[in-house]
């Protein structure tokens, strides 16, 4: 009698998340409803190819694209190297992603990163030192404040690779 219980005990437990898993998503109990996301997902913001710059779908490659300030020397450099430090802690995902810099001038870049000049003026909604993550089509997925942590984006464009493979 013992054995026959010990084994009914241990079918319950190995088979009972099955059944709770599919209640909990039939019956959305215990779902959570936020996102999960550390960035702004719901914006109205255009593709990155009817911004005001000279820029071409990879269709292959996830952008980094983050803005600097007209007469920026240090602080865009602090920012540009922590940008190729996230970058490269992506590890082997980091050739599925580039880095765009939008300025109003030609800056010096790191290795890795493209300078982007606005034709014109830059938008509205465009603030020095904001970060967006832009999907291979040009849509903006995700955008962020200025000055945004480090280690929010990298946890978001990391969950971005792994959630869209090659």
């Amino acid at each position: 009698m013992k054995a026959k219980l010990q084994l009914i005990v241990l079918i319950v437990v190995l088979g009972a998340p099955v059944p709770v898993a599919w209640a909990m998503l039939h019956w959305q109990v215990g779902i959570p409803q936020t996102d999960v996301a550390r960035g702004e997902l719901d914006h109205q913001l255009p593709p990155l190819n009817q911004w005001p710059l000279e820029w071409q779908a990879s269709n292959e490659r996830w952008s980094l694209v983050w803005s600097a300030p007209q007469d920026c020397i240090t602080e865009c450099q602090a920012q540009a190297d922590q940008w190729w430090r996230m970058h490269r802690a992506l590890g082997r995902k980091a050739a599925r992603v580039e880095r765009l810099r939008l300025s109003e001038q030609q800056q010096k870049v790191l290795p890795g990163e493209a300078n982007l000049q606005w034709q014109g003026s830059p938008p509205i909604w465009v603030e020095d030192f904001q970060v967006w993550l832009v999907d291979p089509q040009g849509i903006v997925v995700t955008r962020y404040a200025a000055l945004p942590d480090i280690e929010d984006v990298h946890q978001d464009l990391a969950r971005l690779l792994k959630r869209n493979p090659e």
